[in-house]
């Protein structure tokens, strides 16, 4: 595209004949453009700070985290087969906490193993039961995924935006381009007999 061509395209050659409402598009769409510039590493930063200090509150949280040796009481039955993916059953079985007491519960099992059987599980500092800890991985990428979706974000909302102003002003014109059209149409027209 020459530069001639593109200079029409964003209203910029001079054209007498383009109208106040073809100018006030063509800011529009520079305004809307200018914003998502602006805007979008603005919030990305935002996203990704917020993202990272839930990310840090998580690793602080599961430094707290043990793992520790459960003893079932109750053999665990295989588990459950739903759309070919294995599941687990709760079985029931006794730990000891970081603190020296005994905890009792239901734990989630996915193999079948009989009663007496011991299994390694997360508990956090009052011993009740918790996930593994996260991956050093994870924040990084929670980051990441915290900016792209608000750059997204902002895109959509700028787009629904520019699209709103697109239709208020093609219905102003179009109400012009009417009134226009009655004044000097009849002087057009010949009447018909």
């Amino acid at each position: 595209m020459n530069t001639t061509r593109l200079a029409r395209r964003l209203g910029l050659d001079g054209n007498p004949l383009r109208r106040r409402i073809d100018n006030i598009a063509v800011g529009l769409t520079a305004l809307l453009i200018a914003v998502f510039l602006i805007g979008a590493p603005v919030l990305s930063m935002a996203a990704a700070r917020w993202a990272g200090h839930a990310a840090a509150t998580e690793q602080r949280a599961a430094r707290s985290r043990r793992q520790v040796t459960a003893i079932l009481l109750q053999p665990a039955s295989p588990p459950a087969v739903a759309n070919g993916v294995f599941g687990s059953s709760l079985v029931p079985a006794r730990w000891t906490a970081p603190d020296g007491q005994e905890r009792a519960g239901r734990i989630p099992v996915s193999t079948a193993l009989a009663a007496g059987h011991t299994v390694r599980l997360w508990v956090d500092a009052a011993g009740s039961l918790a996930g593994p800890p996260p991956s050093y991985d994870a924040p990084v990428a929670g980051e990441a995924l915290a900016a792209a979706a608000a750059t997204v974000a902002l895109g959509m909302v700028l787009w629904w935006l520019g699209r709103a102003g697109r239709w208020g002003l093609d219905r102003r014109r179009l109400a012009a381009w009417e009134a226009a059209w009655a004044a000097v149409g009849p002087q057009w027209s010949k009447p018909t007999r």
